[in-house]
């Protein structure tokens, strides 16, 4: 059964998704999993710092991660933010149509994500120097760097494991789980 993303059946569905998902898979995390989210939702939900240095921006930030089918990622994967005046609303992958209408959309390759997730790419020089892409007003974002950098930095903590570092069978358990979430959640 597809759910339509936005409705209180896509929203319940999607956390006993998430819910299921902690009870049975060990840390670390493959980043962009319900599980991955649900923990940097969290982290951002309790960290004062952010809260602080976010007080004045709202809107949507969207991560963009494009297909890299050699790393067995055969879809852009879109990682929602609904961040309000220092307040994380949720984090929750969506389909592309809703990733596409974010506030703020940084694009990149899966290889760029690992990068500033790993600490070895900063967000904000990474768009300066085009690694990533950004649609959205950078005016807002630079104005509000240290909420940009305290998100990025919060993403650093989650204990993630890549792509890049799963095995072969890993990477086809990892394709059967998005194709899942793809006819589940529209993804």
């Amino acid at each position: 059964m597809a759910y339509t993303f936005g409705t209180e059946e896509w929203e319940n569905a999607y956390g006993a998704l998430v819910k299921e998902r902690l009870a049975k898979v060990d840390k670390p995390y493959v980043m962009g999993t319900p599980e991955w989210v649900a923990a940097y939702e969290k982290l951002i939900q309790e960290d004062e710092e952010y809260k602080e240095s976010a007080r004045k921006w709202e809107g949507t930030v969207v991560i963009h991660i494009l297909a890299n089918p050699s790393l067995g990622l055969d879809v852009d994967i879109y990682m929602l933010m609904d961040l309000w005046h220092g307040d994380c609303r949720s984090v929750r992958v969506v389909p592309r149509e809703v990733g596409e209408k974010g506030d703020y959309i940084i694009t990149g390759e899966l290889e760029r994500w690992e990068a500033v997730m790993s600490k070895e790419l900063d967000t904000i020089k990474g768009m300066m120097q085009g690694k990533l892409k950004l649609k959205g007003n950078l005016a807002t974002i630079v104005r509000y760097v240290k909420a940009s950098a305290r998100l990025t930095e919060l993403s650093t903590r989650i204990g993630t494991k890549f792509l890049s570092q799963l095995s072969d069978e890993e990477r086809e358990e990892h394709k059967k789980w998005i194709n899942e979430m793809r006819v589940t959640f529209g993804l």
